[in-house]
């Protein structure tokens, strides 16, 4: 069905327009507000985060590989080219196991959208990579898009809220989760850069990455098996709630990525845009995150965070903004007919 779906839209023009990776961005940034919910309401509910992982990419790969095999969505480039693509999106997978695991603690310690804001502030690097190896443009309105982007990086840091009893390292927890999601990002970025590796699946793509943080779980797990760990463990595993939490994610995840997250970075990459992909997820999750946490967890914005999101809007409006030069063109022509 995945198969004959991504077909379809393949055929339409659209689907292989700038405006289609721009839309694909946004939708899967904004779809990941899901996952902070989850890593900061999980331990509340008595849940290990870990637990949500493992069982999530043991699912993922199992209902990916179903897919690849029902719709035969294999890797059409050469085999050292699949091998090392697949090897990226593994490590890419583990590191973000480590990136939520700093990130559901820090959620635990002080507030979880200036928290998010934080960790999803490493947006800005997978962009200065781009230009600094894979030849992205940087213009001034990119540059001042940088620089705002690093601004609200800074704005997020210093905004204040509540924060555990005993527990106000929060902010140093959060730098370090936001450090690993830098890593992530650029290791998730970097095989669209290359033509060759487009030609692994997107389907191919979702089960490494997914293997990467089952295996990176599954070790972690296995390496803290303390009797109060395993008593929480069987807990976990026995709520009906965790495998609540492991169905929104994991098949929301697959059909994102599947038809908008990989295809979308192509199709950015493709227009030598790939560095523009990650500014645009996280930038948008980083807004609706914390509208989420002031509507569902009832957490105050406070001025600072105001101002790192608009500096956040700002930065990545500076950023885009070289691509609406065609329609600055088509403005300068219709003013001039009067």
């Amino acid at each position: 069905m995945f198969q004959m779906l991504s077909t379809f839209l393949q055929g339409i023009p659209f689907f292989h327009s700038v405006a289609f990776g721009i839309l694909a961005m946004v939708l899967v940034g904004s779809s990941w507000c899901l996952v902070g919910l989850v890593m900061g309401d999980a331990p509340k509910k008595g849940i290990d985060p870990a637990l949500v992982q493992l069982g999530g990419g043991l699912f993922a790969v199992v209902a990916g590989a179903v897919i690849m095999v029902s719709t035969q969505a294999f890797s059409s480039a050469t085999k050292s080219v699949t091998f090392w693509t697949l090897f990226t999106y593994f490590i890419s997978g583990a590191v973000n196991f480590a990136m939520l695991q700093m990130m559901a603690l820090a959620m635990q310690r002080g507030p979880n959208g200036v928290v998010w804001g934080i960790i999803q502030s490493s947006l800005v690097f997978p962009f200065i990579v781009g230009i600094v190896f894979f030849g992205v443009a940087l213009s001034a309105p990119r540059l001042a898009g940088i620089l705002l982007l690093l601004a609200a990086l800074i704005l997020f840091s210093c905004a204040k809220g509540g924060t555990a009893k005993g527990k106000k390292n929060w902010k140093f927890i959060a730098l370090i989760g936001m450090l690993l999601a830098a890593t992530q990002q650029n290791l998730s970025t970097a095989p669209s850069y290359f033509e060759s590796a487009r030609g692994v699946s997107s389907i191919m793509r979702s089960i490494a990455t997914a293997a990467g943080t089952f295996t990176a779980a599954t070790i972690f797990t296995l390496g803290r098996l303390t009797p109060e760990i395993k008593k929480k463990l069987c807990f976990g595993i026995k709520s009906l709630l965790l495998w609540k939490y492991i169905a929104a994610l994991q098949t929301f995840s697959l059909v994102t990525s599947y038809l908008l997250l990989y295809p979308g970075m192509d199709v950015m990459a493709q227009h030598d845009l790939g560095g523009m992909c990650y500014p645009m997820m996280i930038g948008s999750c980083i807004i609706a995150f914390t509208l989420l946490s002031a509507w569902l967890l009832k957490e105050k914005i406070s001025r600072l965070q105001i101002s790192a999101i608009v500096s956040c809007i700002a930065g990545l409006a500076g950023i885009c903004l070289p691509e609406s030069v065609t329609f600055c063109v088509l403005w300068k022509k219709i003013t001039a007919c009067f």
